[in-house]
């Protein structure tokens, strides 16, 4: 722990001089953190409620006053924005009624000078609202960042083994409940865009199919495919739709500053990399090394097409040895453990590729699983967030080390940017008393953390009664008027710059003794 405490010291400073926040310049180096580390993920909420424009800008407005947050994180599914079934091609395609042509016209193509590798259609209704969630974020002062996640049917690999039909049981209690709400439905449109587009014609939201493009819907109970990595002949597709995010999906500021790629990328369940490799087997060495090399690819195709300035996220979960493999918990998928993930990236992509590190922090905060053995965690909490912090902090160093004439430094690789961008604790196995101070102890645990960036957790608040995730009670009203009234509520607004540190009153310094002024 000495050396690892030491680590920390010397990095203690990095945050220091940082006095404005976002991106201050044109790349992902210029990116200085924010003054709260709280943000918040709010998609679900938003979209199962209909919410129109005028409640979302109230409720945007009452969480700025209460909580300053910093980021807005969304799940951008791209089978969500191409679900009408039509494939992509090189060629001009035929779009049904609801979606559009992208690029509009030769122009567009690469081979042409333009963004993009093919043509496709897009969904009209996902684009305008997606644009209108993005606009209300940038109204506030927020910033955007999206998940990219679930390729089109067109664009899998046939042979992927995709996600296992799985009892109710195994999978989480709002799996279903939650990821069906992730696109654009008839009841889902808010009045602004019900007045925009008065002649839409929406897709049905049904369950994919093997001959139907549509994925508007997929559930823990289909053999979802959405965790299927493209196929390599589709790849140039995902970068394509990488291009329109920042292409289209933009109006000025408003815009996406944060590309997550994939999820939870070291687990094959949510990161499928099959065929290439059997994931319902143990990994081999050689097997691991396909697997970060696809990653990578991605990472990097990403990167090169992204809406500057902007980072790009490595995803990862709290396994940072190898899990115990095809067990329940990982329903039959196999997985290479983070660490071995992110050696094998720094491998390949090294400082050469701007890239930052996505962490899911679940767990108790003090639970048993965090098994220290020799300084490492197999699996880390709140209370060990720091150490993968700082080995990562190590390797951006060493990198930097051995790379003569690099322009990167500690204080501005993107490398050296973390976020916690999902976790939370079930309703139905925690009352919401000990989720508020395991909020709490967990902020106070990312504060002390110099390059944790920003978190948000699953989820902000229950669009329903089933969802057992999220963290503020469903009988909140939509414009938070009401929201002191929920004691994790209150603990998430003591985030607030203005409170915590600074006023003995906010919930944490008087419920549970952190946050209180020096």
């Amino acid at each position: 722990m000495t050396a690892l405490t030491a680590l920390l010291a010397a990095v203690a400073t990095l945050l220091a001089s940082q006095c404005e926040a976002g991106f201050a310049g044109s790349t992902a180096s210029t990116y200085t953190f924010n003054a709260n580390k709280m943000g918040l993920d709010d998609q679900n909420y938003v979209l199962t409620q209909a919410l129109d424009s005028a409640t979302i800008a109230a409720r945007n407005e009452q969480l700025q006053s209460d909580m300053a947050p910093s980021v807005h994180r969304y799940n951008m599914f791209w089978s969500s924005f191409e679900s009408s079934g039509t494939p992509s091609s090189s060629s001009p395609v035929t779009c049904d009624s609801g979606y559009y042509m992208v690029p509009p016209d030769s122009s567009g193509l690469k081979v042409n000078g333009g963004k993009y590798n093919n043509y496709r259609c897009i969904s009209y209704g996902q684009e305008v609202l997606t644009e209108e969630l993005l606009q209300a974020d940038e109204a506030i002062g927020w910033e955007s960042a999206a998940i990219i996640w679930c390729a089109p049917v067109y664009a899998r690999d046939p042979a992927c083994a995709g996600q296992p039909e799985v009892a109710t049981e195994s999978a989480p209690d709002n799996y279903t409940d939650t990821y069906a709400n992730f696109t654009i439905t008839q009841t889902a449109v808010s009045a602004t865009i019900a007045a925009q587009l008065p002649t839409l014609v929406l897709p049905p939201q049904v369950l994919e199919n093997s001959t139907q493009g549509n994925v508007a819907a997929e559930s823990a109970l289909d053999s979802s495919g959405c965790s299927c990595v493209p196929a390599d002949a589709f790849m140039p597709d995902f970068q394509d739709f990488i291009a329109y995010l920042g292409d289209r999906v933009n109006n000025g500021a408003a815009r996406f500053g944060h590309y997550i790629i994939w999820n939870e990328c070291a687990n094959s369940y949510w990161t499928d990399v099959s065929p290439r490799i059997d994931v319902t087997q143990v990994v081999t060495a050689e097997g691991q090394q396909i697997w970060v090399n696809t990653y990578a690819n991605m990472i990097k195709l990403a990167q090169a097409v992204v809406q500057q300035p902007a980072l790009v996220y490595v995803s990862t979960d709290r396994w940072w040895g190898v899990p115990p493999v095809l067990t329940s918990w990982n329903i039959g998928r196999a997985h290479m453990g983070t660490q071995n993930l992110l050696v094998g990236l720094w491998e390949v992509l090294g400082i050469e590729t701007e890239w930052s590190l996505v962490m899911h922090v679940y767990g108790d905060i003090g639970s048993n699983e965090m098994d220290m053995q020799n300084g490492i965690v197999n699996a880390y909490g709140w209370p060990t967030v720091y150490i993968v912090a700082a080995w990562q902090n190590q390797q951006l160093a060493s990198a930097i080390a051995n790379t003569p004439g690099t322009s990167y430094t500690i204080d501005n690789a993107p490398q050296r940017v973390i976020a916690a961008t999902e976790q939370g604790w079930q309703a139905s196995q925690n009352d919401d008393q000990t989720r508020a101070e395991w909020l709490c102890q967990a902020f106070n645990y990312a504060d002390q953390v110099d390059t944790l960036a920003w978190m948000s957790w699953f989820d902000f608040q229950r669009g329903s009664v089933a969802d057992d995730w999220s963290l503020v009670p469903s009988g909140i009203d939509p414009d938070l008027d009401n929201g002191q009234s929920s004691v994790t509520y209150q603990a998430m607004i003591a985030s607030n710059p203005a409170k915590w540190g600074v006023d003995s009153s906010n919930y944490c310094c008087a419920n549970v003794n952190v946050g209180c002024p020096a």
